[in-house]
């Protein structure tokens, strides 16, 4: 089974069955109609999908639903989940059935999703492969920046995120707007990595991490002025990190050999 399809199947899997008839609404198609449609994933979605896909809606959302859609759809719900597969609309019918339930005991009101974001609830996500969230992942690779071949990471994606983003910038940059800046890069290189194992691509032999020449002047500038400041003050005997009154210890601690 191609690494797609089992994140899609262990996503399905993970949740709470609850027949909604859809992928086992295609499986009864003639044998001969099966062989290029039927795939690890389901089959693809049709006119008879929606049908089943509606009636999954109303049972959830009642009125609330077809008041907005009506009985049948008219091409709008078809053309927007055209893409995916009866699989994928299990999972996504499986998640709505999930979150009626959650707002249903915290006493909220679950109303029925636009097609749009309905086709993005019926995509595998991160998690479903083992995969920790974005700010999971963050939290984990700043955590053990300072020792990264020591630790055991919940995933190689974390580990080469935060390598090619950098372990000492990790460590040592205390300013809010570069270490947002770093976030946001550890954000973009995680997801391109996360995009590589759903799509079953591997990590490190397509040459993920990015060199120096793929970095701006404006960052090889900025990165060679914090490792010159950590030289200096290695050099001087520094700490690698201060706290306020060590700050202050070593000012005066200066200011008096000065005078001296």
């Amino acid at each position: 089974m191609q690494p797609a399809a089992h994140a899609l199947n262990r996503a399905v899997s993970q949740l709470p069955r609850h027949g909604s008839g859809i992928a086992s609404s295609e499986s009864s198609q003639p044998e001969g109609a099966q062989d290029s449609a039927s795939t690890a994933n389901g089959h693809p979605v049709t006119e008879r999908s929606m049908d089943y896909l509606f009636d999954a809606m109303r049972s959830l959302y009642a009125a609330k639903f077809s008041s907005q859609w009506g009985d049948y759809d008219d091409g709008t719900w078809l053309a927007e989940l055209s893409h995916l597969t009866t699989r994928h609309l299990e999972l996504g019918v499986r998640r709505l059935r999930q979150a009626v339930r959650d707002a249903a005991k915290s006493s909220d009101t679950a109303w029925p999703p636009q097609p749009v974001a309905f086709a993005a609830m019926c995509e595998p996500r991160p998690e479903d492969m083992g995969l920790p969230t974005l700010d999971a992942a963050w939290r984990e690779a700043c955590a053990h920046c300072h020792a990264p071949n020591d630790c055991r990471w919940s995933h190689e994606a974390v580990r080469l995120a935060g390598q090619t983003v950098g372990w000492r910038e990790i460590h040592s940059t205390t300013a809010q707007s570069v270490r947002a800046r770093l976030e946001k890069r550890f954000e973009r290189e995680y997801g391109a990595l996360v995009n590589r194992v759903m799509a079953g691509q591997p990590l490190a032999a397509q040459g993920l991490l990015e060199t120096d020449t793929q970095r701006n002047r404006a960052e090889l500038a900025e990165r060679a002025s914090r490792e010159a400041a950590q030289h200096r003050a290695e050099a001087a005997g520094l700490p690698d990190r201060m706290n306020a009154d060590q700050g202050l210890a070593m000012l005066r601690a200066a200011t008096a050999n000065g005078r001296a």
